[in-house]
């Protein structure tokens, strides 16, 4: 039986794509279509997308004319739009990547269902698998086209970022059995105020965190796989004036903010420059707080305690994967930063995906939680004080306190009185338009440093 890489499966589907299930000769005449484009394709230059949609249904119309078939106008259509999808879009994967509920795509193999997980909602299985290997090389590659970077035997493993941010990792065998996942990001990531929606933050961590962000510490987000740790950070920087300079170091492009005085620097690892160069590059370019990104390796752990020990900036800022702060210390150690070098690490937030049974709807949903937020401890610097855990406040919040007053300036009864007044405004900003995006960017910013009450 033809096929065109990819079909619609049956029986359930919690998340079920809206594409037409073709007959035997209905499949037949798009690969036809696919292939007369292919071959004009050498010759020609590549169209623009209104261009290829146009190819894609005068290739079926002269196909039906060569093959002396008759269809009517919801045929054309529907034909014409799976030329497209075979030849110059993505196959099922278009509708997917645009549908921006999705956070995750995951092809688990072969003549399998493709899996997608939902915000608010959860993994979904879906009604469509692929149903060849040369089709899932074709379509990971087309995802890569413009990045340098293919999926070949002699390289089944591949890693890039795709042109909207998306992390796309993908292999084939030996490695597995033809296995795509894709992580999304929303195109506007989510706001403090957003967070505390979400049940991650209340207004009164959110206030604290807030004087912590302009108190010039090291901060450290910490947390499990898609525990949200590159969200709270990129809510976490709004707390920050819109007038500073931010330097950030990633190797993968994750932090987004709409600073206007940002540098973006990027490894560049085939010509021996790596993250540690990088941040001693940052020491000529005047940083007034400097962002590491994501910490995965022992380059780019050394490179953000290097930072944080440095001084260049006022503030350094990472995410890494840790349970707890006492984890985050034992995982950097083990990846070769000597004690005196994770001293310049002032305070750790960690939060984690947990799930959660509804027993009403017999169901097991999850949630992004805050577990702890410690700061460091002079005394033993390798087991950091908690300063929340367990859903409470501790004693060691008076040294938090402290640390405040050092770095803003202002005394403790001043510290406690623009808590309460910070804890005040989170609140009464739930539910009030603007959430998201610049207009949260412009309310967080006027409140902290316009005079805003």
């Amino acid at each position: 039986m033809a096929s065109l890489g990819w079909r619609l499966l049956e029986g359930k589907a919690g998340y079920r794509l809206a594409l037409p299930k073709l007959s035997e000769e209905e499949c037949g005449l798009v690969l036809a279509c696919a292939k007369r484009i292919a071959s004009r394709a050498e010759t020609t230059e590549a169209p623009g997308t209104a261009g290829a949609r146009q190819a894609a249904l005068d290739a079926v119309l002269l196909e039906c004319e060569r093959q002396g078939l008759e269809i009517d106008s919801e045929q054309r259509e529907y034909l014409a739009s799976s030329v497209y999808r075979k030849t110059y879009g993505l196959g099922f994967l278009d509708e997917l990547l645009a549908d921006g509920s999705l956070e995750e795509i995951a092809l688990c193999g072969i003549g399998k269902p493709v899996f997608v997980f939902a915000r608010k909602e959860g993994w979904k299985r879906t009604n469509v698998c692929i149903d060849s290997q040369d089709y899932f090389v074709s379509l990971v590659n087309r995802l890569g086209r413009g990045l340098g970077r293919r999926l070949t035997a002699q390289q089944p493993r591949l890693n890039a970022t795709l042109p909207d941010g998306s992390r796309l990792h993908a292999s084939m065998p030996p490695v597995s059995e033809c296995e795509l996942t894709i992580r999304k990001f929303g195109p506007e990531p989510l706001s403090a105020f957003d967070l505390i929606g979400l049940g991650t933050y209340d207004a009164k961590m959110l206030s604290l965190l807030s004087l912590c962000m302009q108190s010039d510490m090291a901060v450290l987000v910490c947390g499990n796989t898609a525990s949200g740790k590159t969200t709270t950070l990129n809510a976490l920087l709004s707390f920050l004036p819109s007038s500073e300079r931010i330097l950030i170091i990633e190797e993968t492009p994750e932090i987004s903010i709409p600073h206007p005085h940002q540098v973006r620097l990027l490894p560049f690892e085939e010509g021996g420059i790596g993250m540690v160069w990088l941040v001693r590059d940052s020491l000529r370019m005047r940083p007034d707080r400097v962002v590491v990104g994501e910490v995965r390796s022992s380059e780019e752990a050394k490179a953000f305690a290097e930072s944080a020990l440095s001084g260049q900036a006022k503030g350094s800022y990472a995410t890494f994967h840790a349970q707890s702060s006492r984890d985050a210390m034992a995982r950097l150690s083990m990846m070769g930063c000597l004690e005196s070098d994770l001293e310049g690490i002032g305070l750790f937030i960690v939060q984690r995906r947990v799930s959660v049974y509804d027993r009403a709807r017999r169901k097991i949903g999850e949630q992004r939680k805050v577990t702890e937020i410690a700061i460091a401890n002079p005394e033993s610097p390798m087991k950091p004080m908690p300063v929340h855990i367990g859903g409470r406040f501790t004693p060691a919040l008076r040294m938090l306190h402290s640390g405040i007053c050092k770095g803003t300036g202002m005394g403790m009864g001043e510290v406690r009185k623009e808590l309460a007044l910070r804890e005040g405004f989170f609140r009464q900003g739930i539910g009030k338009g603007g959430a998201q995006g610049p207009a949260a960017f412009g309310r967080i910013q006027e409140f902290l440093f316009g005079g805003g009450k």
